[in-house]
């Protein structure tokens, strides 16, 4: 593909990222501990390309700066206009970069389809690695949610407040209840038909 026919080819040149392209490879190519699914590896590359564009506008980028103003960009509307204008005040060029952030589809097909690359999963490891996608999106809507309605005075807590989404698995004929990671580490939910 290429000759910006990819959107993150187009960036890694326009954005002078091109240098990225192998930690992209090698973060999504690692062992399962540290492989990065493409939800992850978008999450990333946006973050590189905001702390670049906040390095050259001067801001600080220490620590996780830029990771939180990310967060934040994607988080309830009045918190990421909040955050945008604040951005594009410093001299951060904010309406591109957002409209230059990648979805997780656009890494997937870079990756495979610009650098023509493969993971090899193990048996068993893509149904992991499909639970934790689940398990990190539901995660992040409902802690998205929480924050809306903490921010409109809806919920309120003494602290931040911590979202913890745990699946469960249900045996239709004895319904015990075990939570999926359990089950699935000890492989079986029940054993009412031993």
């Amino acid at each position: 593909m290429s000759e910006y026919g990819c959107k993150v080819c187009r960036i890694l040149d326009e954005y002078g990222m091109d240098r990225y392209e192998e930690e992209l490879l090698e973060q999504w190519q690692a062992d399962p501990p540290q492989r990065k699914g493409y939800r992850q590896l978008a999450e990333w590359f946006n973050t590189l390309m905001l702390r670049r564009e906040m390095d050259r506008a001067g801001l600080s980028t220490l620590g996780d700066e830029a990771e939180s103003k990310y967060e934040r960009l994607r988080s309830d509307e009045t918190i990421a206009e909040e955050v945008a204008t604040e951005l594009a005040n410093a001299g951060v060029p904010i309406d591109r970069l957002r409209k230059d952030f990648v979805s997780y589809g656009v890494i997937r097909t870079h990756l495979k389809e610009c650098l023509d690359s493969d993971v090899e999963l193990a048996s068993g490891e893509w149904e992991q690695d499909a639970i934790e996608i689940a398990r990190n999106h539901a995660d992040s809507k409902m802690s998205e949610a929480v924050q809306s309605l903490t921010n409109k005075g809806q919920l309120t807590a003494g602290g931040d407040v911590a979202v913890s989404v745990t699946a469960e698995l249900e045996c239709e004929n004895c319904h015990a209840r075990v939570p999926a990671e359990r089950a699935i580490r000890r492989g079986y939910v029940c054993r009412c038909n031993e």
